[in-house]
């Protein structure tokens, strides 16, 4: 490995320890003894090994020192905005996006402390019609760090360069609007793509087109159905523009043009212009910056090592943003390429070691050895850090890459070609994309079969099953150690599925064989979500959350991490967003049997209807609770009470008393104090083991005369960070002085009650 490869993996090496573990205090000190370290190393070694330390030492130093003044020089001037109240001027960096709550712009400051920072600017008024890249405007917000989310700290933001948050930005003025110019060409340009593959494609494909083609995922992450299938599958890669995208561009660049410098000098701009298109992702810079010094090292006399270019390529965009280090897509990529470089060779050379060297099979073999070994060799790297951020595995992963991947570079390179069609003639556009239209419908096909058996992928929430994920890894590192044949790994990693199956199974019958239920408050931030098991039957009560968060997909990954696959009754009490949002994702991508929702009259969102057309297309039962209901799971009984008031929402909403032998759980969603006074007059209930306080803990609701007439002795609060005062103090107060426990899953997370019953 060369000197560069050794100082840029130093250098990374020291970013990441930073993003992690080291605090800004300590990165100068550290940088010093790092240097002094490869002094130390470079006077005792000798031979090739002290020029190796010196550079190793300096990249690591380097790093630290790097990060230090990143953090002091550049990010200190988002603290010094945070939680500030200012007027400021600014330049647009891409087009409005819409949201529920109005719209968002991305923009780049120019006259505050934060002087040529990238902040992100949320107006909740259609303030930013006709907004363009490349306006000057002027604006009043309140200003957040991006690096933390209330309480809680987010890489999600400061990875991509976004480092502020102006939140409830008002007055907007458009003080310049020059439009196109040389440095936001690429966004006029992606823009003017996005139009064409939505007018030349058909409706069903044009969304998968778009992530395809441009990396734009805001359609496809729509289609729930869909979003859901190709988690399980493991094949959400394809549709993420990284390194496979820039090859099959490259390689058929080449193959026209010719690997002559003529041919070099013009695929490598064609790159960096889809680069730009596809936003400056790390995976595509990755890429491109591999792929540009393979193509230039045979000019200048030196031979590509695809080592040095992968560090060179983490060294650029460390360099532009330490805090990349963090980004989950960063961590991805670099591992997918780093795990194809070090295994891939090794698994294709053990698969084709006994194909005959001649004969019509042979290319065939070789190309599919070729794919699973790339597609093994990806994800022995990349299955800890996803099973670490997203804590699935999909066991399904390398066959679904094997049946799909053949069709993914044509689709994509006729679908470029449509793209440029339809700019010439939108009827020759429409003509071409045609072909790969057909392709895409095959591979969502493929995918969406694939996911649906119950072990198509498994959730990493069970103890057991994590202890198995370490001792797998622990094995494919002994076998990399001693350098034991890929061949040898088939045995143990084949009984290693077998028993994670095996985990999943033992764990449905433990669960089913268990008496009474157990109710589980899922932290969802400020929503609610509330999962009961009863023996071998599932119930959800509610499933949503205003704090960005997606409720459905973790409420999916709850009940598969307990080894199910099914939900028996999913109970909607209303339909707020913040108890609903999620239901379409439950209804994707669980076998849902019937869906208890109030009549959907007089709603104040469309929310009803999506839900309900999510119903019917997933063939689930709907019942709607216009009188007492009792639903019998079991030994366990939901009985469900129709809305006691019309006025709003929240009146028109649904109550659930769970009951199993003598322990009973009182779930009323929304209701303010008026129903939960009409509740308590017109049933008996009975006293209640845990009450799930209404309103995420409002004010108007759990009012003494609930109280005294269900005489909890458990409360939960299922609530998040928000501006409503949740839980009130006032609630807090009444359940403190009766002895009631509390529990909140802002404080305590997810919490699971067991019935004793």
């Amino acid at each position: 490995m060369r000197k560069l490869a050794w100082f840029a993996f130093s250098f990374s090496f020291g970013v990441f320890l930073c993003q992690y573990l080291v605090p800004v205090r300590l990165r100068l000190l550290l940088a010093g003894a790092a240097a002094l370290l490869g002094l130390i190393l470079y006077a005792l070694l000798r031979g090739g090994g002290r020029r190796a330390a010196v550079v190793a030492g300096v990249g690591l130093a380097l790093g630290f020192a790097w990060c230090f003044g990143f953090d002091t020089l550049i990010f200190s001037g988002a603290r010094a905005m945070d939680g500030a109240t200012a007027q400021v001027r600014a330049e647009v960096l891409d087009f409005p996006v819409e949201t529920d709550r109005g719209s968002y712009v991305d923009v780049r400051l120019s006259d505050s402390a934060a002087h040529g920072l990238k902040a992100r600017a949320y107006f909740y008024e259609d303030e930013t019609d006709g907004l363009r890249p490349g306006d000057e405007v002027a604006f009043e917000a309140l200003f957040s760090a991006s690096d933390r989310v209330g309480d809680e700290p987010v890489t999600s933001f400061t990875s991509k360069g976004i480092f502020l948050f102006a939140r409830s930005a008002r007055d907007l003025q458009v003080l310049a609007s020059p439009g196109m110019r040389f440095h936001n060409f690429h966004v006029y340009l992606a823009k003017s793509i996005r139009e064409k593959i939505r007018e030349a494609f058909p409706a069903d494909t044009e969304d998968f087109m778009l992530a395809l083609l441009t990396g734009d995922r805001t359609g496809l992450n729509r289609d729930v159905e869909t979003t859901a299938a190709m988690e399980r599958a493991g094949v959400t890669h394809i549709v993420a523009i990284s390194g496979m995208h820039v090859s099959i561009l490259a390689g058929f660049l080449l193959t026209v043009l010719g690997r002559s410098p003529l041919g070099v000098a013009l695929t490598i701009p064609v790159l960096l212009i889809f680069m730009a298109v596809s936003g400056f992702s790390a995976s595509v810079v990755r890429a491109v910056v591999m792929q540009a010094a393979v193509l230039l090292a045979p000019m200048v006399y030196r031979e590509s090592d695809s080592l040095t270019s992968l560090s060179l390529a983490m060294l650029l965009l460390l360099l532009v943003n330490p805090f990349a280090a963090a980004g989950v897509g960063f961590q991805l990529s670099f591992a997918a390429t780093l795990g194809i470089i070090l295994f891939t060779p090794r698994f294709q050379k053990a698969l084709t070691a006994r194909l005959p060297k001649k004969g019509a099979g042979r290319a065939v073999c070789l190309w599919l050895a070729g794919t699973f070994s790339a597609t093994l060799g990806a994800l022995l790297l990349t299955l800890p850090i996803s099973a670490l951020y997203f804590g699935c595995v999909s066991l399904v992963s390398p066959l679904v890459n094997l049946l799909i991947l053949w069709a993914v570079s044509p689709a994509f390179l006729i679908g470029a070609l449509a793209v440029g069609l339809s700019f010439l003639w939108l009827p020759l556009g429409r003509t071409a994309a045609f072909y790969p239209s057909l392709l895409v419908r095959y591979i969502l096909l493929v995918v969406k079969l694939a996911a649906r058996p119950f072990l198509a992928a498994v959730y990493l929430d069970g103890t057991a099953v994590k202890l198995w994920f370490a001792a797998v890894y622990l094995t494919l590192l002994g076998f990399a150690v001693f350098r034991v044949s890929p061949r040898r790994l088939i045995a143990p990693m084949s009984a290693a599925t077998v028993a994670l199956c095996a985990i999943f199974v033992v764990k449905d019958a433990s669960a089913a064989a268990r008496p009474g239920y157990t109710l589980t408050a899922l932290d969802v931030g400020q929503g609610q979500s509330l999962v009961v098991t009863a023996g071998r039957y599932t119930a959800i009560v509610d499933c949503g959350t205003s704090s960005g968060v997606d409720a459905g997909e973790t409420a999916e990954r709850f009940v598969r991490g307990m080894g199910r696959g099914r939900v028996d009754l999913l109970v909607l009490t209303h339909y707020h967003a913040d108890h609903a949002n999620g239901v379409e994702r439950l209804l994707a991508s669980l076998q849902v049997e019937v869906l208890a929702v109030p009549e959907p009259r007089f709603t104040e969102s469309e929310l009803d209807e999506e839900i309900l057309a999510a119903a019917e297309s997933a063939g689930c039962r709907v019942l709607y609770v216009d009188e007492d209901t009792a639903v019998e799971l079991g030994e366990t009984t939901f009985n469900l009470f129709p809305p006691l008031g019309m006025e709003t929402e929240n009146e028109r909403g649904l109550t659930a008393l769970i009951s199993g032998g003598d322990f009973d759980t009182l779930i009323t969603g929304d209701a303010p104090a008026e129903q939960e006074i009409q509740l308590a007059g017109k049933y008996r209930l009975p006293d209640t083991e845990v009450l799930v306080v209404g309103h995420h803990g409002s004010a108007t609701s759990t009012t003494e005369r609930l109280l005294n007439a269900i005489r909890p002795e458990t409360a939960v609060i299922s609530v998040g960070e928000n501006s409503y005062g949740h839980p009130a103090p006032e609630v807090l107060d009444r359940l403190e002085e009766r002895g009631i426990a509390v529990f909140r899953t802002d404080e305590n997370g997810t919490i699971s009650i067991r019935s004793v019953s």
